[in-house]
C-alpha cells in the first residue's frame, strides 16, 4: 500500500468506505468528446491517468484497498486503443485487488448486505471526494445523491479536506515534477522572446510557447495569456488576437505541465526591446515586491501576512512614486491575490490556514494595472519553502531590466 493511500486511512473512521472516482471524458458535440482530464486526487493517490475507474478503501479490522478499472474490449481497442492490463495496474499503483470496473455497482450494493456485515462489519461512513466546485457536474455527486436515498442510515462525509492538507505538502518526486514543468516553461519563454523580436502578433508568440511545449511532449497548464499594452490589464485575457504596439508592454502568464503538475509564471517583456522610463520605474516597483517577498517566504509564517504585506509594499511603492496619494488607492491598480498554491492543480486546493512549511510550493506574484496608461506588469515565481526558508525554482528565468533587455540584443 502506498504512503498516500496509507496517509488517507488515517483520517478515516472505522467501519467506513472512502470511494474516489477518476471521472469521465465530458460529451464535446454528438460524436466527439473533450480530452479526458483525470481527477487529481485520484491521480495523485494512484498515478493513474485512467477513466471510469473507481479506488476503494475500506476500513474495519483492517485495511484493504480495491481498485476498479475498466477492460476495453479487442474490438474497441481498435478505435480508442488500448487501456492498461491489470498487472500494469499493479506495478504503478502497487494496489493488488484490480477488478473490472463492470462489477463496481454489484460489489456496492453487497457492502451493505448481512453476509459482507459479518466480514468487515456495519458501515457507518461513506467518504466522497466532493468538493465545492464538483457540487452540479461530477458523477460523484449523483453517486452520493443515490446513497442518500438507498441508505439513509448511513453517514457521507467529504475527504476533500484530508486530502487538501496531504496535497499542500510536496514530496520530493512532486517537486522534481514541477521543476521540469518550469524547466519547459523556460524554453518555451526564449522561443517567445525569439518571436517577439520578429513579430507584433500576440497570437504568434502563444504559438510559439505552445510549440516548444509540442516539442517536449508538454502541453499548457491553463489557459495562456498574451497580453499587450490595455489587455494586460484584464487579469484574465486569453484572446490573444491582437496587433503589439511597438512601445507596449507584453505581460506573459503562462506554464507547461509535465507529468501532471504544472508551472505557472508571468514575465512582463518591452516589444521595442527596451523599457521606457515610466516603464522602468513600474517594472521596478513590481519587481522589489517580488524579491523581497520571496526573500521574506520561511517556515512558520502565514499565508494571510504573506497577502497582507505583498499589498502594503505595493502601495508604499506606488506612494513613494506618485502613482497613489494615499495607500488605500493601491486597490485601484492591484486587484488580485499575492499567491497561490501550486501543483498538480494551477491553483492547488490546499490547507491555506496551515502556517509555511517545508514542502509547500506557492508562486509569489505582485502586479501594477493602471488602465489609463494601457500598461500592466505582473512578475511570478514559483517558490519552494524550505526548511530554513525558500527556493526559487524559477530563478533561471531572466526578470531584472538588465537581463530581459538584454534578451533582445
Amino acid at each position: 500500500m502506498n504512503a498516500r493511500i496509507k496517509q488517507l486511512f488515517s483520517s478515516m473512521d472505522h467501519q467506513s468506505i472512502a470511494y474516489v472516482f477518476s471521472g469521465n471524458a465530458t460529451i464535446k458535440t454528438a460524436d466527439q468528446q473533450y480530452p479526458f482530464q483525470v481527477n487529481k486526487n485520484f491521480f495523485y493517490l494512484t498515478g493513474l491517468e485512467l477513466h471510469q475507474s473507481i479506488l476503494v478503501l475500506i476500513k474495519h479490522k483492517k485495511e484493504d484497498v480495491i481498485l476498479f478499472a475498466p477492460i476495453r474490449s479487442k474490438e474497441k481497442e481498435k478505435w480508442e486503443g488500448i487501456l492498461p492490463s491489470f498487472d500494469a495496474i499493479k506495478d504503478i499503483t502497487g494496489i493488488q485487488n484490480i477488478q473490472d470496473r463492470v462489477t463496481f455497482d454489484a460489489f456496492h450494493a453487497s457492502m451493505f448486505t448481512t453476509l459482507r456485515s459479518s466480514l468487515y462489519g456495519e458501515i457507518k461512513n461513506i467518504y466522497l471526494d466532493i468538493s465545492q466546485t464538483d457540487r452540479h457536474c461530477q458523477d460523484v455527486v449523483n453517486f452520493s445523491n443515490q446513497l442518500k436515498s438507498n441508505y439513509p442510515e448511513i453517514t457521507i462525509q467529504s475527504n476533500s479536506h484530508a486530502l487538501k492538507q496531504m496535497r499542500t505538502l510536496k514530496d520530493i518526486e512532486e517537486i522534481q515534477q514541477i521543476k521540469e514543468a518550469i524547466k519547459i516553461t523556460h524554453d518555451g519563454l526564449q522561443g517567445l522572446v525569439k518571436t517577439l523580436k520578429e513579430t507584433k502578433k500576440e497570437h504568434l508568440l502563444h504559438a510559439a510557447f505552445v510549440y516548444e511545449l509540442n516539442k517536449q511532449h508538454s502541453k499548457e497548464a491553463f489557459d495562456t495569456i498574451i497580453a499587450s499594452g490595455k489587455h494586460a490589464t484584464i487579469l484574465h485575457y486569453i484572446d490573444n488576437n491582437d496587433d503589439i504596439p511597438n512601445n507596449a508592454l507584453v505581460l506573459c502568464d503562462l506554464g507547461a505541465q509535465f507529468k501532471q503538475y504544472n508551472a505557472d509564471i508571468t514575465r512582463t517583456y518591452p516589444a521595442s526591446g527596451k523599457f521606457t522610463e515610466r516603464q522602468k520605474a513600474l517594472y521596478q516597483l513590481v519587481l522589489d515586491v517580488n524579491q523581497e517577498m520571496i526573500a521574506w517566504i520561511e517556515p512558520g509564517k502565514s499565508f494571510a501576512e504573506f497577502k497582507a504585506l505583498g499589498k502594503e509594499k505595493l502601495a508604499e511603492k506606488a506612494l513613494n512614486i506618485g502613482l497613489i496619494s494615499k495607500k488605500e488607492d493601491i486597490s485601484k491598480y492591484y486587484y488580485h491575490g499575492l499567491g497561490h498554491h501550486l501543483g498538480l492543480d494551477v491553483h492547488d486546493p490546499c490547507d491555506y490556514d496551515m502556517p509555511l512549511k517545508e514542502g509547500m510550493v506557492l508562486t509569489v506574484e505582485p502586479g501594477i494595472y493602471i488602465e489609463e496608461e494601457g500598461i500592466g506588469i505582473r512578475i511570478e515565481d514559483d517558490i519552494l519553502v524550505t526548511k530554513d526558508g525558500y527556493e526559487n525554482l524559477s530563478k533561471a528565468i531572466p526578470k531584472t531590466i538588465h537581463d530581459i533587455e538584454n534578451l533582445f540584443k
